[in-house]
């Protein structure tokens, strides 16, 4: 699905559309506009694949490309956008109008792979159970789980002495507050560094494997290792719906299972931190993208908890509260 306009336009109709959405969580939506604001929507909307509308001339070759099912936007595009279902952003659009537009899909199947050799043999070591994780780590006695909420920058973090340091993603590398972990958990493309290189913690090996070769290629591959979770057995979460943890659920999950001394969490502000999704960046959309959810991720972060022997404390207000935790 495409929702096209300008970025007034498109916050005006967003929640209606990502709401129609999250009953159909195999469609993926892109927002699209102006090449001049494409920066401010991805600011707004971290989580969304976000394009510069195309040129009049090419619209219906990039709506091809994009395999659009439905259109949403200006009347003028309409023309333009040829053979497609289209609504016009001007009339009135409800979410449960929008859900008959789009029948149940199942997953789309994943082509085969064809990197692995590559991988194989310049991508760095697959760590394929909890117990090499656990050594590559050095049997970590103190493991410090950082979301990219607000929280994750709390002055109490700012000694972390000879604590294991648990990311997620890479947008914490631009603050510079702890920028030396020694996982990440993403299932994002961006690269590792070229400093000090992490174990890289994908959630599967379907998202894993291309981004893998993406850096193999760069000369930039994971040289302390990488992790496929769902190659775990047993596994530590379901992957397999359209609706998974978040990574940074999975990785208080790992953390947990690796059964150190205590485990430390901030920055997992469940997306509703008073200060914003991010720290210093109060202008991004809260709340869960739609191949995630609350409840899935407190389902897991307290079925890891409870199950850890260990000493726990969370920085952050939000999770603690949720999970019914005292401060």
């Amino acid at each position: 699905m495409v929702l096209a306009g300008t970025p007034d336009e498109i916050g005006r109709l967003y929640k209606t559309i990502d709401t129609a959405l999250r009953q159909r969580p195999t469609y993926q939506l892109v927002l699209a506009a102006g090449s001049g604001e494409v920066a401010e929507l991805r600011r707004r909307y971290p989580h969304e694949l976000v394009l510069a509308s195309p040129y009049s001339a090419s619209t219906k070759r990039w709506r091809r490309r994009l395999d659009a099912v439905l259109v949403i936007g200006p009347a003028a595009l309409a023309r333009a956008i040829g053979t497609v279902a289209f609504i016009d952003s001007s009339k009135p659009i409800t979410s449960d109008s929008l859900t008959t537009l789009l029948p149940s899909l199942d997953l789309p199947k994943k082509p085969p792979f064809n990197g692995t050799f590559l991988i194989d043999l310049f991508g760095g070591h697959r760590l394929a159970s909890l117990a090499y994780l656990k050594a590559r780590l050095g049997n970590p006695r103190t493991i410090i789980c950082l979301g990219n909420g607000p929280s994750s920058e709390d002055p109490r973090l700012a000694d972390v002495g000879d604590a294991t340091l648990f990311r997620v993603n890479w947008n914490w590398r631009r603050r510079g507050w702890l920028t030396a972990p020694d996982i990440v958990f993403t299932s994002d493309l961006d690269p590792p560094g070229f400093g000090r290189r992490p174990v890289i913690v994908f959630p599967t090996a379907a998202v894993g494997r291309p981004i893998l070769l993406r850096h193999t290629m760069a000369m930039r591959p994971p040289s302390a290792g990488y992790v496929f979770l769902d190659a775990f057995d047993p596994s530590l979460a379901d992957l397999s719906g359209p609706v998974i943890p978040t990574n940074g659920a999975l990785m208080i999950a790992v953390a947990a299972a690796l059964d150190p001394e205590r485990i430390v969490i901030a920055g997992m502000d469940l997306y509703q931190h008073p200060d914003g999704r991010y720290p210093g960046d109060t202008g991004a959309l809260g709340g869960y993208s739609r191949e995630h959810s609350a409840e899935i991720d407190l389902s897991l972060i307290r079925a890891a908890l409870c199950g850890f022997a260990g000493e726990t404390t969370i920085l952050s207000n939000n999770l603690r509260a949720a999970l019914g935790m005292a401060g």
